[in-house]
């Protein structure tokens, strides 16, 4: 049965018609997933078959751990004629078939002998998936497929395609509600009446800003009006409305906390204002880090509210202060969206310049005037609000304190209280919600909350992906990044600069293979921004660093993609193979030493494109993905630079290892190794 409303099983479809975000409707790319335990069933819209699950983790948030079934459904999309093998990795059970016929089936171990070379026709075939865990609970599942112009690979997000069911619609709300429920720090009010567990939700234990140095860096003026009205100065926030500040009594004690909060000290020296007259080059760097990805220009107000404005910054900060965020975002507030760029003290300086410049003068405006405030009725007010049940080391009162998680739970949350509609919601908390999100809030409330103490490593990395911005600077599954269309909003900041044009290619890693390409020791050290050197210097933008999220993200990509997390492995070089790839290598086989550098030897001639150096493969590339993307390059980055070298397994170089390319490319691998 679904896990959802109780008896009332139409519930949630009237509750999805309201609310049409959620309607189910073609998706390119996906298929439906549905996991079955214990007799209940819960379904998502995945982008390709693939599981990584340890012991005692779950399925899915909202099945409990334990053996499990899963169901993959879709169709195949084949863009002409081809005889295709299917192979599986992975333990348990198995099987595949395609318009409604059995391809292929395996149990225990399930790799080893693929299918037999199956015909399929240009166009869509009804494709089924369905995969039995181990009895413990522990699941490892991949779908791998092959012929004769291609080697064998996992089959692309780009081949898959579904449409959304009832069931999809159903989980999408249930995630969604679950996903607001903890990032909007409910379970800091709402305490659990008993611990979530060892490995609950990962949002559900983040904290959010420390206030003990507000008063370093923050002006008076704009907390007043940010505790006034932060859905106006920033409409993406995550901070709750806790005033009235249409009301006289709501307007003082907003005057009166900011009051308090200014005189929480840190007692560190304020570093100097910044120079004005690097203004300019703040504005160039503003442009190459790709800011307005995720920040609309500081001139620009709310002119997209999807991104963060910029306009509040010179009334915000303190002299000095700025340049002490830049440099690290993550020190008062270990969770910020705000990466860490690992900024010199030039650049800090100039880009604080520039913001400061910019913004000054087009701070958002309320329409109400605010009393002087009183710091110790200040402080008051912040125990009243229960401010530290979101920030440590402020006032709480117990005595005030909401409702318990297990009792909010029963209630029905459409009628009263922070989720409901401003005419029901009472004397709650105003959050920063719309209409689509109560549904989704109101939907979860129903599943009863257990998921908050269960996550998979698979679900953590694709909220984030969205939660972090990834695919504002990265392309994926065939969509290009946001930045691709927003970055001319900057580019006049480089006007002055015309040699920027002049650059290598400027094209930033795709994410859509991410998992499969990297080892999961790489991608964390990328994540968290310990990569040296970096792989990529010619770049004008750098991957910012995320810190606090780098295992736990890098760990889910690798399971996304049905791999447990990894690290480089030795590998036994054959020294006559890789003589060979040295020679493939160098300007007398493929040319690849043109672009790529290898340790201190710079690429002889990469004047419109730079590769990787390939002293630093051995660290990041697994074989697997290797063998992919010298096959094709551009079946994985369809913009990509790098020429393809063989075609159906054929070599262009018919003179070296029979003019197999697979051979040549093992030789390669070999020397990048050696």
């Amino acid at each position: 049965m679904p896990l959802f409303m109780g008896n009332d099983s139409l519930a949630w479809l009237r509750l999805a018609a309201a609310f049409p975000l959620f309607l189910a409707a073609p998706v390119q790319g996906q298929l439906v997933a549905t996991f079955s335990r214990d007799a209940l069933t819960d379904s998502r819209l995945d982008r390709f078959p693939a599981l990584s699950i340890p012991v005692g983790e779950p399925a899915t948030p909202f099945l409990t751990p334990g053996p499990f079934q899963s169901v993959w459904q879709g169709k195949l999309v084949i863009p002409r004629r081809q005889r295709l093998v299917f192979s599986f990795e992975g333990e348990g059970t198995a099987s595949l078939k395609i318009a409604g016929k059995e391809v292929l089936a395996r149990s225990g171990a399930l790799g080893g002998e693929g299918s037999k070379s199956t015909r399929l026709n240009p166009g869509e075939h009804e494709i089924e998936v369905t995969y039995t865990s181990q009895p413990d609970g522990s699941a490892t599942f991949r779908l791998f497929w092959e012929e004769e112009s291609f080697p064998r690979q996992s089959i692309p997000p780009s081949a898959f395609k579904a449409e959304g069911t009832e069931a999809t619609t159903l989980g999408a709300l249930q995630r969604r509600g679950r996903e607001l429920f903890a990032t909007q720090n409910c379970t800091k009010c709402h305490y659990p009446g008993t611990s979530l567990g060892s490995s609950p939700m990962p949002e559900t234990t983040e904290i959010g800003p420390l206030l003990f140095g507000t008063g370093d860096s923050s002006s008076e003026d704009w907390l007043r009006r940010w505790i006034a009205e932060p859905h106006t100065l920033k409409p993406s926030t995550q901070m709750p409305a806790l005033v009235d500040a249409k009301t006289p009594e709501g307007r003082q004690q907003s005057s009166d906390l900011a009051s308090y909060l200014i005189t929480l000290k840190s007692g560190i020296p304020a570093g100097a204002e910044p120079d004005a007259k690097l203004a300019q080059e703040g504005g160039a760097h503003f442009h190459e880090l790709g800011c307005v990805a995720c920040h609309n220009p500081p001139d620009k107000g709310l002119a997209d509210p999807a991104r963060v404005p910029l306009n509040n910054v010179a009334s915000k900060y303190l002299p000095g202060a700025l340049v002490a965020f830049l440099k690290q975002p993550e020190a008062m507030h270990p969770f910020t969206k705000m990466p860490n760029f690992r900024l010199s003290d030039a650049e800090a300086d100039s880009i604080a310049a520039f913001l400061t410049q910019a913004s000054s003068g087009k701070e958002t405006k309320l329409a109400h005037e605010f009393p002087a405030g009183d710091a110790a009725r200040g402080a008051k007010v912040a125990e009243a609000l229960q401010c530290g049940v979101c920030h440590p080391g402020m006032p709480v009162s117990p005595a005030t304190a909401p409702a318990p998680m297990d009792v909010i739970f029963k209630k029905d949350w459409s009628s009263a209280g922070c989720a409901a509609p401003a005419e029901k919601r009472g004397k709650a908390p105003h959050l920063n919600l719309d209409d689509n999100d109560r549904a989704a809030l109101t939907a979860f409330a129903k599943t009863g909350g257990s998921a908050l103490s269960r996550d998979t490593g698979a679900e953590y990395v694709t909220r984030q992906i969205e939660a972090l911005n990834c695919t504002s600077c990265h392309a994926m599954d065939g969509r290009e990044a946001l930045l691709a269309s927003v970055h001319p909003e900057s580019a006049p900041l480089v006007a002055h600069l015309p040699k920027l044009n002049e650059r290598v290619d400027q094209s930033r890693p795709h994410l859509t293979f991410t998992g499969e390409m990297l080892y999961t020791t790489a991608i964390e050290s990328m994540i968290a921004g310990t990569t040296e050197p970096r792989p990529r210097p010619w770049l004008g933008m750098r991957m910012p660093s995320y810190r606090a999220h780098a295992t736990a993200l890098a760990n889910g990509f690798s399971r996304l993609h049905g791999l447990a997390p990894n690290k480089p492995e030795p590998v036994k070089v054959d020294s006559a193979l890789a003589e060979i790839g040295k020679n493939l290598v160098e300007a007398s086989g493929f040319g690849c030493t043109t672009c790529h550098g290898i340790g201190d030897m710079k690429p002889t001639a990469a004047f419109e494109v730079a590769g990787v150096n390939f002293n630093l493969t051995p660290g990041r590339i697994r074989e697997e993905f290797f063998h992919r993307w010298m096959d094709n390059p551009k079946s994985v980055t369809p913009s990509s630079k790098m020429p393809r070298y063989s075609q159906d397994n054929k070599s262009q170089r018919t003179d070296v290892l029979e003019g197999d390319a697979k051979k040549q490319y093992d030789a390669i691998w070999h020397y990048l190794h050696q």
